[in-house]
């Protein structure tokens, strides 16, 4: 998808998969019978699809950390190896070390790359001859989300909300947050860090991530406060009602405090996007879900993405889900 040509077989049997979010593709359309090789990375990363796929942790390594090794690839004999967030000059550089055709993918986002996402979705089903798999995902995530669009829209809150420990390339406390925070923007509520694009000195990159100032959550001062579980440990500490923010944001002391699941981890999860924008609806407008159990709508999404309902494994590597704070 990079202006790239190659040939691939008409039917593939065998692929690895390198970058952030490959896997994740892939283990999406259900095509993992094909994988033969994983990063070793893969094998301690406790992210969903390995909740639903966990044999693939057992697979050969392909390199170490979140690396491809040529040799080890070309040992393995895939027919192609699918990637993500690889340059041309990358992938025919590996293309040419391991003598196997790269396939690259954009991998998108819920930003202002969504159809991105869509068409490697689509590229990747006609490859693996999952088309109509393909198809049926993309319409249970726009289905999805227009669902709750248009519902919220017509409610739009008032209350100043912020997202907090957004992780970008590892954990970060709860001053790490996300502008453009996609679960925030389908049920139209008033996100306090959206005020930073309108900095001239702000950027494009920043809308997936940005460090601000403890100060600064004093001073927008949210209703609600979420946080982002990838990164609770760091942000535990500042939630204690008796920690210098503690003290002064009024959230922290009222309990306004709700946790979502993590959004990014070895890049997005798009289906924990569709789970935190359920729950973010449902606590923001109690009278617009009053009988949804986020347990069977993350389920029904897990089981939509991954063919499995694994909220319970991720509830077990939390210690907790989508819930409020001190919530049993």
């Amino acid at each position: 998808m990079n202006g790239r040509k190659i040939e691939i077989p008409l039917q593939i049997k065998s692929a690895v998969a390198h970058g952030a979010g490959a896997l994740r593709m892939i283990c999406y359309l259900d095509g993992t019978e094909i994988i033969i090789g994983i990063e070793s990375n893969e094998k301690k990363r406790n992210v969903p699809y390995l909740y639903a796929y966990p044999e693939l942790r057992n697979l050969p390594i392909i390199g170490t950390g979140n690396n491809a090794d040529p040799e080890l690839i070309a040992k393995l004999q895939p027919e192609v190896i699918i990637c993500t967030f690889l340059s041309s000059s990358e992938a025919n550089e590996l293309q040419k070390k391991t003598g196997i055709p790269v396939l690259c993918l954009s991998y998108g986002d819920f930003n202002k790359n969504e159809n991105n996402f869509c068409e490697s979705m689509r590229l990747l089903g006609s490859i693996l001859d999952r088309n109509k798999r393909a198809e049926y995902l993309i319409n249970y995530i726009n289905n999805s989300l227009n669902s709750v669009e248009i519902a919220c829209e017509k409610l739009a809150s008032s209350e100043r909300v912020y997202i907090g420990g957004i992780a970008f390339r590892g954990s970060h406390g709860i001053n790490s947050t996300e502008p453009s925070y996609a679960p925030f923007r389908y049920t139209y509520a008033y996100n306090v860090a959206e005020e930073l694009t309108n900095n001239p000195n702000f950027s494009a990159s920043q809308l997936n991530n940005v460090i601000i100032d403890k100060e600064q959550i004093i001073v927008w001062n949210p209703e609600k406060i979420f946080i982002d579980l990838s990164s609770y440990t760091l942000s535990e500490p500042d939630l204690n009602k008796n920690s210098v923010l503690g003290k002064l944001v009024p959230a922290i002391q009222n309990d306004e405090v709700y946790f979502l699941l993590p959004h990014i981890w070895h890049s997005i999860n798009y289906e924990h996007i569709l789970i935190s924008t359920f729950y973010t609806a449902k606590v923001l407008y109690p009278d617009l879900y009053p009988t949804m159990d986020i347990k069977t709508k993350a389920n029904e999404v897990y089981e939509a993405f991954l063919g499995k309902a694994i909220y319970d494994s991720i509830f077990d590597l939390y210690g907790m889900g989508c819930q409020k704070i001190n919530e049993k």
